[in-house]
């Protein structure tokens, strides 16, 4: 038998041992924008609550299948759809932190009397109603250098500069058609490593690529590493001063950075950079209960 993560073991543990007979009459409890809300919806989600280490009494897992209505009505009226598969990555990624496969996580559901609709019900909810909240409030959610500056000065623990690599770069693209065939991109990828193979300095490097069939070469100037995602980071990290990052796909080619400096310098911007996503999801969260709020306010509920 495969092993079961011991994390997931313990939050099994809380929902108890497996369920009991099922009620003898399942009863509608609430009518949301005239979508009912059973007393078996009731039952299954505190038996998911309480595995989630949430407080499960049968008012808090009616409140949430309430706001679950509200926020799943919001998202068909603005035709915003979560599909299947974007629900099963959800499980499957709850399944990885546990350390189990996702037909695992659905078999330990079944023994703890869980129906996996449950869960899927509520991510399902949640995506829609994330995505519906980014689309919204887009624009009121953005934080701005202003909001950073005046979050730093605000803040007297926070430090007012921070080390970060700044790098003088060069893009070097593999140009590629819209929708590449697998055997382009493989080429495209042969092409990457061989040009990285020949390259041991910007100056003789940067050369070669600019006389390569399909590639484009471009100055991209001084950056720091607060100026782009993470993974992009951990590459440029990685990369040796004159030598080609490895390549990573882009729209319309394989791209790959020259690193043709590399220092670690004291930066006040990449001090307002790392506050940025926690303000982020700080207002975004704010928008997110507000606009819930006003949902429950404008939705019809019928209490039974």
């Amino acid at each position: 038998m495969a092993r079961i993560g011991l994390v997931f073991f313990v939050l099994l543990a809380m929902l108890g041992m497996a369920a009991g007979p099922a009620a003898a009459q399942t009863r509608i409890k609430a009518v949301v924008n005239g979508n009912p809300v059973t007393s078996y919806d009731i039952a299954q989600r505190q038996k998911l609550l309480r595995l989630t280490g949430q407080s499960a009494s049968a008012q808090a897992a009616l409140d949430e299948l309430i706001n679950e209505a509200v926020q799943t009505n919001a998202v068909k009226q603005a035709r915003i759809s979560v599909s299947d598969a974007d629900v099963n990555a959800a499980i499957a990624d709850i399944a990885k932190r546990a350390n189990i496969s996702s037909a695992q996580l659905n078999g330990a559901f079944r023994q703890a009397g869980v129906s996996i609709t449950t869960l899927q019900d509520r991510i399902r909810a949640q995506l829609g109603f994330s995505r519906l909240v980014r689309a919204r409030f887009k624009a009121l959610a953005t934080v701005t250098e202003q909001d950073l500056v005046a979050a730093l000065l605000k803040d007297e623990s926070a430090e007012k500069s921070i080390e970060t690599n700044r790098y003088e770069l060069t893009q070097v693209t593999i140009a590629l058609p819209d929708d590449p065939s697998d055997q382009r991109l493989r080429d495209a990828r042969a092409r990457a490593q061989d040009l990285r193979n020949r390259f041991t300095s910007c100056r003789e490097g940067i050369a070669i690529a600019k006389k390569t069939r399909n590639v484009v070469v471009r100055d991209f100037g001084a950056r720091m590493d607060v100026d782009f995602p993470q993974s992009i980071q951990d590459i440029l990290g990685a990369t040796p001063v004159g030598r080609l990052t490895e390549p990573f796909p882009q729209p319309r080619g394989m791209v790959m950075f020259a690193v043709c400096d590399k220092k670690t310098v004291k930066s006040t911007n990449a001090a307002m950079k790392k506050l940025e996503p926690d303000m982020t999801t700080e207002r975004g969260d704010a928008f997110a209960k507000q606009y819930l709020r006003q949902l429950r306010r404008d939705a019809v509920i019928e209490m039974r």
